[in-house]
């Protein structure tokens, strides 16, 4: 019985284990072939998520009187590590989103508090206010931004002007903001040009930045610089913090770096794209719902062409003052005190007017101040003047306030250096691409 039970034990011991080795084999081919299938149907089953290598972040905020607008490129994940400078005792930001917006803020509100003349503790507003001919000591940012000023000014014979701030507030473009009754005499006017002239203006930068007039009563307006300046200082400390793509506008003043760069999920590759930015057309528009610009050229910025671009356009058709019939632009002529573009009998205005004027430039500075002056100028002056110096200028001409007709006239280095897209002018606004750059 003892062997028996034996023999009994050893054959259910081997039936055991030839058992177990066939449930061993049999898990071994279930698994090989799940692996398999598995692997077949991952492009369908597993999707991956993947972080992309470059994001479009879209930032908005308020400065200078007016809004700006940025559309930067960068990589989420690295985004937070590169020394972007914002305010240390601020709540850590929240998102991307909110941490470029207070990086491009800080640069902007520096050149703000530096060229503010709506603010009494800026450079500007405290050099106006003093009665002092000695050197008056300025920030560094003041000191770049009235440099670039005089040396437009002395390349455009005076139709750009940083000391022309009386005569902006006497047509109450400036802080004077108690209603105009009636155009301004030639008496006021000849008053108010003994205290204009740039050739009245110094600026050094050694032993310290420093402003001087040889008139007590000069003040200075950079609104016609300042913001083209801010954009550029933008520009500048992007690059600097590693982010090279980038469109900075600001109240209609543009430049771009790089390229427009987005990561492309289903091809995996990373793509790019030359910026494209829009010069409306200059319109007179009454109706104040009406948000949407009319577009009538579309620039293409490659940075193969250039390693950044900058558009900036002055215009009579945004920023406009009419006391009884007569109607006139912001944008003052220094030489004689008066503003550009005087319509007298604004009810009924017909006949070929000047509507605005584009420049492209290195800088958005230039840009801005350019544009300014060649308005000032006119077709004849500007068209030479942009041709001796290299300028890539645009003209456009209204045959009446709805600008549906528009003569077009450019330097040569407009013709030669600039890509650009037409876009037909009976277009209707609303289906149209948003314009990237405005008039002032």
């Amino acid at each position: 019985m003892a062997a028996e039970s034996k023999n009994t034990k050893t054959i259910a011991a081997e039936s055991q284990e030839k058992s177990g080795g066939s449930s061993f084999g049999t898990l071994v081919r279930f698994g090989v072939i799940a692996a398999l299938a598995a692997f077949m149907l991952k492009p369908y089953l597993f999707k991956e998520t993947k972080t992309p290598k470059a994001q479009l972040f879209e930032i908005a905020g308020e400065t200078m009187g007016t809004v700006w607008n940025a559309t930067i490129c960068a990589d989420a994940q690295t985004l937070t590590e590169k020394e972007l400078t914002v305010d240390a005792e601020a709540e850590p930001a929240k998102s991307c989103e909110e941490l470029l917006q207070r990086f491009v803020q800080k640069e902007l509100d520096a050149v703000d508090l530096a060229a503010s003349t709506f603010k009494p503790e800026s450079d500007i507003s405290r050099f106006n206010a003093s009665q002092s001919t000695e050197w008056f000591s300025v920030s560094e940012t003041t000191a770049q931004i009235v440099r670039l000023a005089l040396d437009v000014a002395q390349k455009t014979g005076g139709a750009f002007d940083p000391t022309v701030a009386p005569l902006v507030d006497l047509y109450r473009f400036g802080p004077n903001k108690s209603p105009l009754v009636q155009f301004p005499s030639d008496e006021q006017i000849a008053k108010l040009r003994e205290n204009v002239g740039y050739d009245k203006l110094e600026v050094r930068a050694e032993p310290e930045p420093a402003l001087r007039k040889s008139v007590p009563s000069l003040t200075l307006d950079l609104s016609g610089v300042a913001k083209g300046f801010a954009v550029d200082r933008v520009a500048q400390a992007l690059e600097k913090a590693g982010l090279p793509d980038y469109l900075v506008e600001v109240g209609g003043e543009t430049r771009c770096g790089g390229q427009k760069a987005r990561f492309n999920f289903e091809t995996n590759a990373l793509e790019r794209t030359a910026w494209r930015v829009g010069i409306e057309a200059p319109e007179i528009v009454r109706d104040a719902q009406r948000q949407i610009p009319r577009l009538y050229r579309v620039l293409n910025f490659d940075s193969a062409a250039r390693p950044n671009a900058s558009l900036a356009t002055s215009g009579d058709y945004r920023n406009y003052l009419q006391v009884g019939d007569l109607r006139f632009s912001h944008i003052v002529d220094p030489r004689d005190g008066k503003p550009t573009e005087i319509v007298e009998n604004a009810a009924s205005v017909s006949g070929e007017r000047l509507g605005a004027v584009s420049v492209v430039a290195q800088t958005c500075a230039e840009a801005d101040a350019f544009a300014t002056a060649f308005f000032v100028l006119g077709e004849k002056e500007g068209i030479a003047l942009a041709d001796k110096l290299g300028l890539s200028v645009l003209y456009l001409f209204r045959a009446d306030d709805s600008a549906l007709e528009i003569r077009e006239v450019a330097s040569q280095a407009f013709g030669t250096n600039v890509e650009s897209t037409p876009i037909a002018s009976n277009a209707e606004p609303a289906t149209q691409e948003k314009a990237q750059a405005a008039a002032e």
